[in-house]
């Protein structure tokens, strides 16, 4: 997909981010990395197994337009550097449409990457589990979604010629990727299995009755963000790949705390997992 051929939700806001980082790097990155709630010390793991030469590292509130993150947990920083010789950008933290902002501002980490070079995102989140078989730890590759945050993604998005932004989205997440970041996680012997992410606005955790309806509908697990990124990517004719790792059963007591506590556990297959797939990108 050329550029003269991708829609935009037309805020510009994209613009002015890419302006303010290049004024720092001129790296351009194969992929953006979203990190999700408790998920920053992955940077450190990928580094320590394949990182070379000096990152560069940005707040969000120094990019004009980005807002920083309000959710404990996202350090609201953009970490810019090499992983096994491929440059790649990770966000530290995600806007999400529950903190009050409007949609095209919860694909911004997406739409920065696109402006960037890079082609790949991969987006990790900590998730309630909704298969039984999923214990705290587990690792969800997104093989397809839901969307039930009451509004669309690319809801405004425009063609340049002024036609809505009609996306085929059969196939959001990447496949080869999917199958690759499987066999990896399973090889180092992380509890790892494929399934449907149900994206919720949020930010309240939800009810015994709609864990139930999720479970009934197809859901694997379920979340407040990632649908909004990958749409967007789709969007921009980028590849996708989504990560989930399971904080806890959906449906019972369970707090922000507890979230970012279970989610230090994963950094360390996550930051693994970038760095052996990098390649990939």
């Amino acid at each position: 997909m050329t550029e003269q051929h991708v829609p935009s939700p037309g805020d510009g806001v994209e613009v002015g981010i890419v302006r303010a980082i290049r004024e720092r790097t001129d790296m351009q990155p194969v992929a953006g990395v979203v990190l999700g709630s408790g998920l920053g010390d992955a940077i450190t793991v990928a580094r320590e197994r394949a990182g070379s030469g000096e990152p560069v590292e940005i707040a969000y509130a120094e990019l004009p337009g980005f807002p920083p993150p309000t959710v404990p947990g996202h350090a609201g920083k953009l970490w810019l550097g090499t992983i096994a010789d491929r440059s790649v950008a990770i966000f530290q933290g995600r806007i999400h449409f529950y903190e009050g902002h409007p949609m095209p501002l919860a694909s911004i980490t997406t739409r920065v990457s696109h402006a960037l070079g890079a082609r790949t995102m991969v987006l990790s989140a900590a998730v309630g589990g909704l298969d039984p078989s999923l214990g705290a730890g587990s690792m969800v590759v997104v093989r397809d979604h839901l969307n039930l945050m009451g509004t669309n993604p690319l809801t405004g998005w425009r063609y340049p010629d002024g036609s809505p932004a009609f996306v085929d989205v059969s196939g959001v997440y990447d496949a080869a990727l999917s199958d690759a970041a499987l066999k990896i996680l399973r090889d180092h012997d992380t509890p790892a299995s494929d399934g449907v992410y149900a994206a919720m606005a949020g930010p309240s955790y939800e009810t015994p009755a709609e864990t139930e309806m999720l479970r009934r509908i197809g859901a694997t697990v379920v979340g407040m963000s990632t649908v909004p990124e990958a749409v967007a990517a789709r969007a921009l004719g980028m590849r996708v790949l989504g990560l989930s790792f399971v904080t806890n059963a959906a449906g019972g007591a369970v707090s922000h705390e507890e979230v970012l506590l279970a989610s230090k556990t994963a950094a360390e297959a996550i930051g693994r997992l970038v760095a052996e797939l990098v390649d990939a990108f």
